[in-house]
């Protein structure tokens, strides 16, 4: 199956699993006691609070849900997420996972409601990665950490968007994520905001058969970097690879509108990850853009070849022939069904500018399934994207189920103020 794992163990004078769900061998190997990675979180005894620790492994990467056990540091209860490498788990499914992982073993006890509701949530099958990524597994001494909330200026969406495996994270034994305000201690930890205590990836040291490689120095000639860049294709997701060659260390992405997972790293093992950064534009768009500019500039210099110039005596009247309502209707059929098909995030802004999308969010976002089903599924069918959330509105709709049965969702999918929806999460919300 393509699912997420988890663990659910109990740490305290031994360590004990009380539940697993779709485990698999390299699976329960992640699940391994985090007590002195825990102990290392300055935390007061009588608090009950939760933090992540991610690990890396050859095969995937686990993310510990860790909870804290009063009154002795450093007992605590831990829920792993394993990740196989292999699926393709986009940044908002799996904040919603570590969300309501985390709700749940912040209660008292996790109640066999609860632990139905992870089997669901766990249940849950995703797509597989056209090129699964390089993992350098963790094996380095020290423990890093990296600090969210609002004084570092970061949320753990936004850590998770940048892409919750990084090569560089690798040279640590594990990375913790801990909320700004609680306090930690202050040389415990390796802290990764500080650019001049990141390892250097550049440094010589085992790979993950523990056999020594040699990589290039940071002060050689010329570096290398290979670069990842998600495109959408006809034929689903992807990635182009790239190597860039430069005598200087790069600091910042090649592809305008896209970010580097962290710090950028050399070496032929070691690929560095692109993301979407402010810039709404895809990857695909990037792509295409630069396609379309290779294409008109070969178009004027045709034009300027066959041109009479200035003063002949050729013909001076011309003319494009203006569109039909029919090809302006296809044409706005495939803007819309690209934007649905390119795009994990739908935002209201753009939707409203795009002929075909303008009033789908707001219909979305206040559940007005029948709509969704009838007049969206007409004009929008087409759309690979949309085709699944015509599917989860029409269960919706069979089940009576209640989407407005949380807080947060209640009355309407998003909160005041937030015009952006997943349409993916969106489906699992209204068809649980």
């Amino acid at each position: 199956m393509n699912t997420l794992q988890l663990y659910i163990s109990k740490s305290s004078r031994d360590n004990v699993r009380l539940a697993e769900i779709n485990p698999t061998d390299e699976g329960r190997r992640a699940a391994v006691d985090m007590k002195a990675a825990v102990s290392m979180v300055d935390y007061a005894p009588s608090a009950k609070m939760a933090f992540f620790i991610v690990v890396n492994m050859p095969g995937g990467y686990a993310i510990h849900v860790i909870r804290t056990i009063p009154p002795t540091r450093p007992n605590h209860l831990d829920a792993t997420v394993y990740i196989d490498k292999n699926l393709d788990v986009m940044a908002e499914d799996l904040e919603e996972v570590l969300s309501r992982v985390t709700d749940i073993v912040l209660a008292k006890a996790v109640t066999e409601k609860e632990m139905a509701e992870l089997n669901r949530l766990f249940g849950r099958e995703y797509d597989l990665c056209d090129k699964a990524p390089r993992i350098k597994s963790s094996r380095g001494k020290d423990i890093a950490l990296l600090q969210y909330g609002d004084n570092s200026g970061r949320s753990l969406g936004d850590i998770l968007n940048e892409g919750i495996y990084r090569a560089e994270w690798s040279g640590y034994k594990a990375v913790v994520l801990l909320d700004d305000s609680v306090s930690t201690l202050g040389n415990s930890m390796v802290n990764l905001d500080d650019p001049e205590e990141e390892p250097d990836a550049d440094e010589d040291g085992p790979d993950d058969d523990g056999n020594a490689v040699t990589q290039r120095k940071a002060a050689s000639k010329s570096r290398s970097y290979i670069f990842s860049l998600p495109i959408s294709t006809p034929d689903g997701r992807t990635a182009l690879e790239f190597e860039v060659e430069s005598s200087k260390p790069m600091t910042h992405s090649p592809v305008a509108g896209f970010v580097i997972s962290g710090r950028p790293q050399t070496g032929p093992d070691a690929v560095n990850r692109l993301h979407k950064g402010n810039s709404r534009q895809t990857a695909a768009n990037v792509l295409w853009g630069i396609a379309g500019l290779a294409l008109g500039m070969l178009v004027m210099f045709i034009a300027g070849l066959f041109s009479d110039g200035p003063g002949s005596a050729g013909p001076q009247d011309s003319y494009v022939e203006a569109p039909t309502a029919e090809q302006a209707d296809v044409s706005k059929a495939t803007e819309a069904t690209a934007y649905l098909d390119n795009n994990r995030i739908w935002n209201r802004d753009d939707m409203e500018n795009i002929d075909g999308l303008a009033g789908l969010f707001d219909d979305m976002n206040n559940y007005r399934f029948e709509i969704i089903t009838d007049k969206w599924a007409s004009s929008l069918g087409a759309s690979k994207n949309f085709a699944k959330v015509i599917r989860a509105a029409n269960d919706a709709i069979n089940k009576n189920s209640d989407p407005r049965r949380a807080a947060d969702h209640n009355p309407t999918y998003n909160r005041e103020g937030d015009y952006a929806i997943s349409w993916r999460g969106y489906t699992y919300w209204i068809d649980p």
